[in-house]
């Protein structure tokens, strides 16, 4: 069975008729006949039936057919999804940022990137936010901003540098400090990632001699940031997450210790994995958006 014997079949029964199909097939009838026959002997049953001038599907030819358009309406698909992956100018990034859910800081280069590359769909990868490197090296994202550049199997271009700052409601006692000292997190209310303490390189920062007087565990960085305003605990967070909510004045954002605690993150890829020139764009401009962002340019670190 070839693909070639599935058209056959589909067009002999749109059509009814062998000469119309084998003319819209661009075969000769007898050729058309053959193809006939040996899908026949294939399945060991007759598929059509032969009524005058009609070709009429048995039972056996019905079942036949609805295979038949289910396996070449895949294929197709298939074929439009290949086309997209190889096409200079058409496809998908799939992104995600590791440990934070907030990606305000993405919609006014999505603009500019969509102007340049209106075929390419970009599509944020929410599960992928607590294990961002693996999900690039099992191929399941495809663009990780991560902060670190540690994994030989990835590329690394730098996008920016900023700064953890812990965050409290305009109201909290530490408002006004122009740093906090991280003994001081022992006697709060500690709002983090839903994720173990071992692997929270800040929790473990913090907390390398004391504990906070109590734990939250939130997944998404938005809830975080919810229950800070309405004064549950106090978080840490980086800078660029929590700039709309400092500016608003809605939240505080005050350094950790007097060098403060600094990070610088990446766009991370696969290495070894065929891209289009548009996934390579995409990182490019991202970063060179990223330094020219005024949002985040006074947060840069040298």
């Amino acid at each position: 069975m070839e693909i070639r014997h599935l058209k056959m079949i589909k067009e002999v029964a749109r059509q009814g008729n062998l000469t119309r199909a084998a003319e819209f097939l661009y075969l000769s009838q007898s050729a058309l006949s053959h193809q006939l026959r040996e899908v026949e002997e294939y399945f060991k049953a007759q598929i059509f039936i032969r009524q005058k001038k009609q070709m009429l599907l048995t039972d056996a030819g019905r079942l036949i057919l609805e295979s038949s358009e289910k396996i070449l309406s895949e294929l197709e698909q298939t074929r439009s999804r290949v086309q997209l992956i190889t096409e200079k100018d058409a496809g998908e990034i799939r992104i995600s940022t590791e440990c934070y859910t907030s990606y305000h800081w993405l919609s006014s280069f999505l603009s500019e990137f969509k102007t340049q590359f209106p075929k390419v769909e970009i599509n944020i990868v929410p599960d992928a936010t607590y294990n961002s490197i693996q999900c690039l090296l099992d191929n399941k994202i495809d663009i990780g901003i991560v902060e670190d550049n540690l994994n030989p199997k990835l590329n690394y271009v730098r996008l920016f540098g900023d700064e953890f700052m812990a965050i409290v409601p305009p109201e909290h006692s530490w408002s006004n400090f122009k740093w906090i000292a991280p003994e001081l997190f022992y006697d709060q209310n500690y709002v983090m990632y839903n994720i173990p303490n071992e692997v929270s390189t800040v929790y473990n920062l913090l907390f390398s001699k004391g504990r906070p007087r109590k734990v939250y565990k939130i997944a998404l960085t938005e809830a975080i940031i919810q229950m800070v305003k309405a004064g549950i605990g106090v978080a840490v967070l980086p800078h660029w997450v929590v700039r709309p909510h400092v500016e608003s004045g809605e939240l505080i954002a005050i350094p950790i210790s007097r060098k403060g605690i600094k990070r610088v993150w990446y766009a991370a890829t696969l290495k070894n994995k065929q891209v289009p020139p548009y996934m390579n764009v995409f990182t490019r401009n991202l970063a060179k958006h990223l330094k020219q962002s005024e949002e985040l340019a006074m947060f840069e670190c040298n």
